[in-house]
Order: C-alpha cells, then sequence, then structure tokens
C-alpha cells in the first residue's frame, strides 16, 4: 500500500469537514448572518456530542458522590438508633430484674409475717456459693455487723435452708441442709413423730433415728422441732418422696426433698442473735 493509498482516509474525512463548514457559512450567509455567528453555530454543533458526553460525566459523578455521601449518613444514623435500642433494652432488663427482686423479697416479708418469731429477722442477699461433692455452702452480704453469729438459721419463703457457720464483719457461710455435715431435728406433721434430717451432699437429705415401727409415708411434710436450740419450731424443711424398710424390718430408708432449689436461691432470711 503506498503512502498517498494511507493518507486518503483521512484526506476524505477533512474533506468532508471542508463541504460541511463551506455548505454551513453559504447557508449562513444567504440567512443574513455574519460570518462568526455562523463559525461559532458550526463549533457549537460539532462540539455538542463532547460537551454532551462531559456533562452526563459530572452528572453522573455528582449523583454517585451524593447518593455515596447520603448511605455515609444513612449508616451512622443507624448506628445512633442501635446504640439507643440497646440502651432502651439495658434499661428494660434492669426494669424486669428490680420487679423480679421485689416479687422474691415481697414473698421473703410474707414468710416473715407468717411466723411470729421471725419478726426480727432481716434480709441478706448471696453473693456467692462453694458447692461441689462435699460441701454445700452459701455466702451471703450481712455477717457480724448485722448481729449475725454461728448457727443463726437462715430460711427462704419455702422453709428452712440452714444455719450459718462462720461469720465476717459484713459476710456469712451458711451451711444448707443437703450438706452431709448438716443435721435438723424435725416432726412428721401428720402424726407428729421425731426424726432427725441429715444431708447427703447431694439433692435429697434422709431421715433418721427414727422409731422401727414409725409410720412413715410419701408425700408426708416435715417442720422443725425446736428442740435443736437452732430452728424455731414449726417451719417447713421438706417433703418425704421415698419411704422403705430394709429386708430385715429393722430400720427404714426415707428420702426427703427439701423446699428449696440450691441453684434458683438469690436471697434468704436471718434471724439474728438478741445480744
Amino acid at each position: 500500500m503506498t503512502a498517498f493509498s494511507r493518507r486518503l482516509p483521512r484526506l476524505f474525512s477533512l474533506a468532508l469537514i471542508f463541504t460541511f463548514l463551506t455548505l454551513c457559512v453559504s447557508f449562513g450567509l444567504q440567512k443574513g448572518g455574519s460570518l462568526l455567528s455562523i463559525a461559532e453555530r458550526a463549533a457549537l454543533t460539532m462540539t455538542y456530542p463532547v460537551q454532551k458526553g462531559i456533562d452526563l460525566a459530572f452528572a453522573t459523578t455528582s449523583k454517585f458522590f451524593d447518593n455515596y455521601i447520603n448511605l455515609i449518613g444513612v449508616k451512622e444514623k443507624n448506628l445512633r438508633l442501635k446504640k439507643d435500642l440497646d440502651l432502651m433494652e439495658y434499661r428494660l432488663a434492669l426494669l424486669e430484674e428490680a420487679g423480679l427482686e421485689n416479687l422474691r423479697l415481697h414473698k421473703l416479708l410474707n414468710f416473715k409475717e407468717q411466723h411470729e418469731i421471725l419478726a426480727q429477722g432481716i434480709a441478706a442477699h448471696v453473693i456467692g456459693h462453694q458447692t461441689d461433692s462435699l460441701s454445700h455452702i452459701l455466702i451471703i452480704d450481712c455477717g457480724a455487723n448485722q448481729n449475725l453469729k454461728v448457727n443463726n438459721p437462715v430460711f427462704t419463703p419455702g422453709g428452712v435452708i440452714g444455719r450459718i457457720i462462720a461469720c465476717g464483719a459484713q459476710s456469712a457461710k451458711v451451711l444448707l441442709l443437703v450438706d452431709q455435715n448438716s443435721a435438723c431435728d424435725v416432726i412428721i406433721q401428720r402424726n407428729r413423730i421425731r426424726g432427725t434430717l441429715q444431708g447427703t451432699g447431694g439433692d435429697f437429705c434422709r431421715l433418721a433415728y427414727l422409731q422401727r415401727t414409725a409410720d412413715v409415708k410419701v408425700g408426708d411434710r416435715l417442720i422443725t422441732s425446736g428442740l435443736d436450740n437452732i430452728f424455731p419450731k414449726g417451719i417447713t424443711v421438706g417433703t418425704v418422696v421415698a419411704a422403705a424398710r430394709d429386708h430385715n424390718g429393722l430400720s427404714q430408708q426415707i428420702k426427703v426433698k427439701l423446699t428449696f432449689d440450691l441453684n434458683t436461691i438469690e436471697e434468704v432470711f436471718i434471724i439474728p442473735s438478741e445480744d
């Protein structure tokens, strides 16, 4: 291909442009326009596609940035709303917890009113547990400063749960009835038969030191006898859930379920010493 052949398309394009401009000038002059205005219109006509493209690009870019900025604003607003929602949920949880605590304390108050001997008792919160295969102990937030002493009895609205075995100034340890080192003198409410409730270290207690012929039935309720000089008389302790005689008929195996659940105790009631 010769050099002239390669330049031919370019020359053809220039010829078309020249012809277009000549026609525009001729037409404009016939209509009475000036050469300058004709040139301006021609320039505008030729640059219109480029200008239109530039305007469209700027409009698209501007819209993109506006949307981006709006998205940032929406995201920040959503974060603020989420924080407000989390705060409201936290406050609602506090209110619900306060309501539940008030309900539990109200039950303690009713329990106190049902037993005249508990009139001088005080309420305390459980602040710790020491529970394993050998011991079942609660830590409460009252102690010697509240006139508590060793062997002060401890209750829940369900009844007796144990006694204090150690006191600090602002805290105390409570030995629960299920502990294997615990014992409580009790009476079968139905027939007034006495026995000793002993902890087993598990979820149940056993009733021991009964008469060989003692009449014990499943469902019998046990109450404190008051004869151990620790627990006041007449307070509920638990219920017999199993009663069977040994094969020789000389003794009975009696299982007792206590009135409290170790895992749900949050407040307790204590009768402090009088002196």
